[in-house]
């Protein structure tokens, strides 16, 4: 099996290696044991460049050592592994093993698909762990409380940063933050997401480094609805400022004029394609003012289509919520 490097583990697999596992399987477990826990035979055969026997052989021992279980994905026709030993956290030091646990659909598919981008994109300098991403923001002069954060009741109180454990890599000129949907397809939470992090971005862009958005989804169709929203997140220039009471009235009126197919009405500005040039623009426009705060430099969205869903007939379907993470 071809093995590729990389650099953000910076030598952890090292610590497996005294477990019996060669440095490809090493290198394979660090990286699925700090971002997701979990990972499919496709992932495996994937980023390995091998045929799917090599990961049968692979995830059959891990299950006969009882580290490791295979459990069907839902509404997909694959199969994870959930990778649960905790001798293997305890030997790179990662604590709490919040990624041992069995994950409701959403956590779960929030990890598949960040494992998905992190493979795709192993070379960027991840910041693995909860404890890394607060000493990278901190060191660049952020304060604690800028980061998002969650605070977990019980007998005792438990404070979490970027509780969602979404991944984040950290470049001295610029920041990426992953933003992974499960299949809900939902404006609110991409909001809610955003909201959270806008004092941090914003931050950020004061300080010169640039902040990129990539979202990762199940579906085509749900990467082209986030294509569309990011691109209203975009900083513009200074030409692009927000729209007057004008170009609210003269969006209402191309859009009707459209809706209704007016020919008569559409004459005052041109032709078709001007029409819907101007439509465009002025859409973009006002779509950007909504976003209010939340700026960013740039941004890109991924499919991951072995992930896709299945639902009566092989259509797309979602997932709904049946807990809170």
């Amino acid at each position: 099996m071809l093995s590729p490097t990389v650099p953000h583990l910076a030598g952890r697999d090292t610590a497996l290696r005294t477990l019996g596992f060669s440095p490809t399987e090493a290198s394979w477990l660090t990286l699925v044991c700090l971002h997701s826990g979990v990972f499919t035979r496709h992932q495996f055969c994937r980023f390995h460049s091998c045929r799917e026997n090599a990961a049968h052989r692979f995830v059959r021992r891990l299950v006969d050592s009882r580290i490791a279980r295979e459990h069907p994905v839902p509404d997909s026709r694959h199969r994870f592994t959930r990778v649960y030993g905790r001798s293997l956290y305890r030997a790179l030091a990662i604590a709490p093993f919040r990624h041992r646990r069995v994950a409701t659909p959403v956590v779960l598919f929030r990890r598949l698909l960040s494992l998905d981008y992190i493979l795709e994109n192993v070379d960027l300098p991840w910041l693995a762990t909860e404890q890394e991403k607060v000493a990278y923001f901190t060191g660049r002069g952020i304060e604690a409380n800028l980061l998002p954060q969650r605070l977990y009741g019980g007998a005792i109180h438990t404070r979490r940063y970027f509780a969602l454990k979404l991944p984040i890599a950290g470049g001295d000129h610029s920041v990426n933050f992953v933003y992974a949907d499960p299949g809900r397809e939902t404006q609110r939470e991409l909001r809610r997401w955003a909201n959270v992090h806008r004092a941090l971005w914003s931050y950020l862009r004061a300080a010169g480094a640039a902040v990129h958005v990539a979202v990762v989804t199940r579906t085509a169709t749900a990467q082209r609805y986030y294509s569309r929203r990011l691109d209203t997140w975009l900083a513009r220039p200074a030409s692009n400022a927000a729209p007057t009471p004008k170009d609210n009235d003269t969006l209402t009126s191309v859009e009707a004029a459209l809706l209704n197919g007016d020919s008569h009405a559409l004459a005052q500005w041109g032709s078709s394609g001007g029409v819907n040039r101007i439509a465009v623009q002025l859409r973009r426009r006002v779509d950007h003012a909504d976003a209010r705060e939340v700026i960013i430099d740039s941004y890109s969205t991924h499919h991951s289509r072995h992930l896709a869903p299945k639902g009566p007939g092989g259509q797309p379907a979602l997932i709904r919520p049946t807990g809170r993470r």
